[in-house]
């Protein structure tokens, strides 16, 4: 059965219901009633025109469907989803007297059903799904957009930490395009918006394994506003971050980072140093964490303790990175062995055949039953599907995807990041004259020789 209109109503509901429900709660002095929201909604809709008779009907949904009006949203979520359980079960009982709600899967109730009959069940169960996806959600965002007036109180609905385990796996990602949907169909309702912070890999994730037949990629590009930081706004973290520290600790004394750190680090200015290593905002608060934790009793930072911290800060950050691709690379970090202790920058030529398929035979050897792309690779590598040279190349992409090297593919050009807004790289632009460049934030976790 596809539950892809079920999963687009169940969003949709969630996030009128709590816009309309602090709305109110603004609008009222927090005199909280459904049916008083009700009365007050209709007050707007005091004319004979088309736009608010399809509104004043919406509110029908939004009575049928919105007993748990003040409850937290989880509770909406069971309540909706219990609506179209109840719905289904009654269908189920009165065409074939099976009793879905105490019938498990394997009943025999269900086991005598032809095939013909499983197949009407199906329909029919389908057709209450889409009743009820159908069913005035057009019209709600109408009233909704009705009653949000005023471009002074706009909403917006952010929905952020998506990547974590907030359901199974075989669902996160039909929901999530769900909910990407939604938020282009709340693009109609001037004055709210849904705002969802996703990373770039959990976005490709979702379009690889969530897409229908006719999906266009192109078309959700402009809904993207693409985060990224300068050098100025980590330090700004940073000097932020430390005041604070400072406050809790009652020094007030005007700490800041020129202070507590060297001036220089490996021939470089520190801050420099710093920021190439870091460059997210959680990658250089974990940094100066790890500075914070090798200079304890210290009354600041000197070159050895920052040395310290740069070792491990690397170890995390390449945990960290394995941990965020593990969805789709869960041994990614067995493959970046084939960095270590090389220079930071190398022509992938310089990969010795030899020991990549002795990585490939490891792999493939300890998990033979994995659907990771790189222990496919190995696979048809130890098969002599695929030659050595060839899957290396599909190696590197890989690594270069999920951001542990750079990569430069002519000579007169920077090296091209997978995160940066600018060039991509493509298998055709790889070849053996290319050049791997390792992140230096992972430098000291896989022993890169320093320039």
């Amino acid at each position: 059965m596809n539950l892809d209109p079920f999963f687009k109503l169940l969003w949709r509901h969630v996030v009128t219901v709590e816009i309309l429900s602090h709305h109110f709660d603004r609008a009222t002095g927090g005199t909280k009633s459904k049916q008083g929201l009700m009365d007050w909604v209709r007050g707007f809709l005091n004319s004979d025109s088309r736009d608010d008779k399809r509104v004043r009907e919406s509110l029908k949904y939004l009575e049928e469907w919105g007993t748990q009006f003040w409850n937290e949203t989880e509770y909406r979520v069971i309540e909706i989803t219990e609506k179209v359980e109840s719905d289904l079960t009654t269908e189920a009982k009165g065409r074939f007297g099976i009793d879905l709600a105490g019938a498990s899967a394997g009943s025999k109730a269900q086991d005598s059903l032809s095939a013909e009959q499983r197949g009407e069940l199906k329909r029919h169960g389908q057709q209450i799904i889409s009743r009820a996806q159908v069913q005035d959600l057009n019209n709600v965002l109408l009233a909704l957009d009705k009653v949000l007036d005023d471009p002074q109180q706009p909403y917006f609905v952010v929905i952020d930490a998506l990547d974590e385990d907030w359901v199974e796996e075989r669902l996160k990602y039909k929901l999530i395009m769900a909910l990407i949907q939604t938020a282009r169909d709340f693009n109609s309702v001037e004055n709210a918006k849904v705002i969802l912070a996703l990373r770039r890999d959990v976005i490709e994730r979702v379009f690889r394994l969530a897409r229908d037949s006719g999906f266009q990629e192109e078309k959700y590009e402009s809904m993207y506003l693409k985060v990224t930081w300068s050098d100025s706004d980590l330090l700004e973290i940073l000097e932020t971050r430390l005041s604070e520290l400072a406050r809790r600790k009652r020094v007030f004394d005007g700490v800041s980072l020129s202070k507590v750190l060297p001036r220089s680090f490996r021939s470089m200015p520190v801050r420099d140093y710093i920021v190439s290593r870091a460059p997210r905002p959680r990658d250089i608060i974990s940094f100066f964490n790890c500075c914070i934790d090798s200079a304890v009793g210290k009354p600041k930072l000197r070159t050895a303790e920052l040395r310290i911290a740069e070792g491990e800060y690397s170890r995390k950050r390449l945990r960290a990175l394995g941990d965020e691709w593990s969805a789709d690379y869960p041994h990614a970090l067995s493959f970046a062995q084939i960095l270590r202790e090389r220079p930071s920058s190398f022509k992938i030529s310089s990969i010795d055949e030899k020991d990549f398929e002795e990585k490939c035979l490891e792999l493939a050897a300890e998990h033979p039953d994995s659907r990771d792309d790189l222990v496919k690779i190995s696979i048809r590598v130890v098969d002599e599907i695929l030659k050595p040279r060839e899957a290396i190349i599909d190696v590197v992409q890989i690594l270069y995807r999920i951001g542990l090297v750079g990569l430069k593919v002519h000579a007169t050009e920077r090296e091209s990041w997978s995160d940066e807004l600018g060039r991509s790289v493509s298998r055709g632009d790889i070849d053996e004259e290319t050049s791997v460049v390792v992140h230096p934030a992972y430098h000291r976790a896989l022993g890169i020789r320093e320039k």
